[in-house]
This record gives C-alpha cells, structure tokens and sequence, in this order.
C-alpha cells in the first residue's frame, strides 16, 4: 500500500516547499529577513557592523548625557556660590558706610563670615558620578612645609634679635589677618621682603641686581620654593619712597600692603602691614648684620585654608565612537571655586577700611565664578549639539540594518501563501494519485477471478 508520506509520492520539489515554509514561518516568528547566515551570508555581516555601530552610538548617547548631569551639577553649585557672594557685597557695603559703629559692623562681620565659611561648604559636598566638580584644583607640590609658621618662630607682638640673610624667616599662611612686620636695622641696612612661595617679590625694595644670588641661595625647597623659580617683580610694591609708620598702600594680587619704604640711610624703623592674606607668603630679611624685629597679627590661617582638596582632573565626556585625543572628548577644565582660589579667604568687613577691601575681592570672585559658569554653559550647548547629531546618525544607522536584517512581512505573507498553494496542490495531486492505484488493483484482481 502506497501512502501520502511514501517516499514514492515524495519528490525533490516537494522537499523544497517544505523548506521554504519552513524559512517562510521562521521569518514570521522572528520579524526577522535574516536568521542564519544561510539567508544571507553578506548582508549578515553588514548588519553585525550595523548593529555594533548602533551600540556604540547608543553608549555615546549615554556618556554624553552623563556630561549634562555633570555640567548642571556643577552649575548649580556656582548658582549658590553666586547667592552667597552677591549677600556678601551687601552686606560689605552696608559695613562701609560710616553710619555703623564697630557693634554694627561686628553684626554684620557675623553673618559675612558664615557666608564665607558656607562658600566652602558648598565646594565641598558638591559631588557627582565621585567627582568634587568645583574642587577640581590638581594637587600642587609644595615645600612650604619646611618653612615654619609666623607663630612658631615669634610670639604675637614681641620682640626677638634675628640675623638678616637670604633665608624665609616664616611662613604667613593664606587667612591670616592685620598682620605687621617691624624692624629695628641697627643702622645695618637690613630690608623686609615678602615673596609668594612662586618667586614674584611682591613687597620690599627691587633687588634684580641680586637676581642671581637670590635664585640659587633664597630659592631653595628649605625656604618653601621648588629650586626652579625665577626672580619676578612684576607686581612689587617698594612703598612710593619713606613713610614711617606706614600708610602707603597698594593692592596686589588681592592683598592691601602698607609697607613704610627703605628706612636706610637714615632711618632704622620699616614696617609691612597685610589687612589680609589670601595665599601664603615667605618673609625674607635682606641685609648685612642682626636686627630686632616684632610680629603680630589678629588671626593667622592654615596652610590647608587656602587650597582645595585634590581630584583626579578634568571631566572628560566622550563625543564620538573613538575615544582617542582630544577631538574624541569634550573636557570640563578645572575649577577651584574654594575661598582661597577666590581670593577672599580670610577677609572682614569688621572696620571701613576692610569692608571697602573686601568689596574689591568679592566682584573680582563674582566675575570669576561668572567665567566659570560661562563655560560650563558653553560646554552643555555643545554636548546637546553632539547628541543631537550622534542621534541622528543613530536613527540612520538603525534605519539601514532594520532595510537589511527586518522582515517584509507584505513579500513574505506572499511567499507564505504562493507556498501554501503548491503544498495543498501536492497534496490533492498525492490524494488522487493514490485513488488510481487503489482502482487499478481493484479492477487486476478481478480480472484474475
């Protein structure tokens, strides 16, 4: 007896249908045109790189959205920042009007120092994906540990016999207050000199002319500098000739001097006055011979007051698919909105003479801190630019894998039924096939009856 499934009834074309709706049904099921390598072996690989594109760009996506969070962190810290500061110009000026007492003054000393201390505060807990956005200041190497502070070497307002040379007799840190250095020279010439731990002679008489002895003798890491600066006077303040005591001042580097000149010859008695230190400073006394000198000061900072803490650098948000260079980053530079980078780290407006100081300090800071908001505004834009452009080439990307890799269901339902047409044909020409058997041994036997 022959059946439907005999291998008789069965032929290579039937075979054939069988696999194509086979394949046909897989299409369906998956949505996908290609499900082995088999379907198509050349347009499998160009999808694979399609689809590993498409990853990429996706991540890219991602990492450039991390860099908005991180932009808009950042900027919100200097928001507050800029709250606090605009309250410290008010109250700044309120002190500088000459209708307050020094109780009046006091008060509003109170809450401009909280203020200040709050700005801090804000750098520090700052933080995003581990990072101190506002506290991003690279560790700096420093020896000014090797020089001892002003209050080790002199007690506050007493005398003490030193001997003058080319050495930092102390250490003024950033934060200190209504500090005064005097001299006695004994009639042996002997000058005050302050220099920032960089080199820069920032008071005292111009000394190019011992720019040499000066760089390999003072600039030495036992007297807080690297060994490598060279002798700057850019910004020096020589004291607009003799006035002791000292009223002629000048500003530099955020700091109000009052320096009473060379005394010599003639006169014995200099003096340097610093209403307030904003990073630290290195006395140095030149001369020839010993000399009596007195130190005093309202408040000394520390030598950590000034800096912020250390980070690992930049913000680098990665902008195209190769993070290679500085064209596949988009950077977030380094920002140290801390007191002592703003230069009003130790300030007062506890007199008229400070609060007027500490206005100039407080809209050097807000211009400052608007630079720093500038930039990272322009760096958003930028990154909003690049997803939008990464985006689109995204959608493109998937545009032409899906072209390549998805089912056209239209075709395919198509091929699905042409195939269900030819298998249900077989299979009445397979039915009718065996009926004609059937009947031609029917009719045989009976012949042989």
């Amino acid at each position: 007896m022959l059946t439907i499934n005999s291998p008789r009834l069965r032929t290579p074309n039937s075979l054939q249908n069988t696999q194509s709706i086979t394949s046909t049904y897989e299409k369906l099921a998956s949505g996908k045109r290609i499900n082995s390598a088999k379907d198509d072996a050349a347009g499998l690989q160009i999808s694979h790189r399609l689809t590993t594109q498409i990853a990429v760009k996706q991540q890219t996506l991602r990492n450039l959205q991390d860099g908005i969070s991180y932009g808009q962190v950042a900027d919100a810290g200097l928001s507050a920042l800029t709250d606090a500061l605009q309250r410290m110009r008010t109250l700044a000026l309120q002190a500088a009007n000459g209708s307050n007492t020094d109780i009046d003054r006091a008060a509003l000393n109170e809450e401009f120092s909280q203020l200040r201390e709050h700005i801090n505060t804000v750098v520090a807990d700052t933080e995003i994906f581990g990072k101190k956005p506002l506290m991003s200041k690279p560790e700096q190497e420093t020896n000014l540990d090797n020089v001892p502070v002003l209050n080790e070497v002199f007690s506050n307002n007493m005398s003490l016999t030193m001997s003058s040379g080319e050495v930092s007799l102390g250490l003024i840190p950033a934060g200190s207050t209504n500090v005064r250095i005097q001299i006695d020279s004994f009639s042996m010439n002997d000058d005050i000199n302050l220099f920032s731990q960089f080199g820069e002679h920032l008071v005292g008489q111009d000394l190019s002319s011992m720019k040499d002895v000066i760089e390999s003798n003072l600039f030495t890491p036992a007297n807080g500098y690297q060994g490598t600066e060279t002798y700057d006077n850019t910004d020096l303040f020589n004291g607009d000739g003799f006035n002791y005591p000292a009223t002629n001042s000048q500003t530099v580097k955020g700091m109000n001097f009052r320096y009473s000149g060379n005394g010599n010859p003639g006169n014995n008695f200099e003096e340097i006055i610093v209403d307030s230190v904003t990073e630290p400073l290195l006395l140095t006394v030149f001369g020839s011979g010993s000399f009596n000198i007195t130190a005093s000061w309202d408040t000394l900072g520390s030598l950590n007051s000034s800096s912020a803490e250390s980070s690992d650098g930049p913000m680098l948000v990665t902008s195209t698919d190769r993070a290679i260079g500085e064209e596949g980053y988009i950077m977030f530079e380094d920002i140290d909105a801390s007191t002592g980078s703003l230069t009003i780290d130790g300030i007062t407006i506890s007199s008229e003479n400070l609060a007027q100081n500490a206005i100039t300090r407080i809209d050097t800071a807000l211009s400052r801190i608007g630079g720093f908001r500038a930039e990272i505004g322009a760096k958003i834009n930028a990154i909003e630019s690049t997803i939008r452009n990464e985006s689109n080439q995204s959608l493109m990307l998937s545009s032409a894998n899906q072209r390549i890799e998805d089912t056209d269901f239209a075709k395919v339902m198509a091929e699905k039924i042409s195939l269900d047409i030819v298998q249900q044909a077989g299979v009445s020409v397979a039915m009718q096939a065996r009926n004609i058997t059937k009947e031609g041994i029917l009719s045989l036997l009976g012949q042989l009856e």
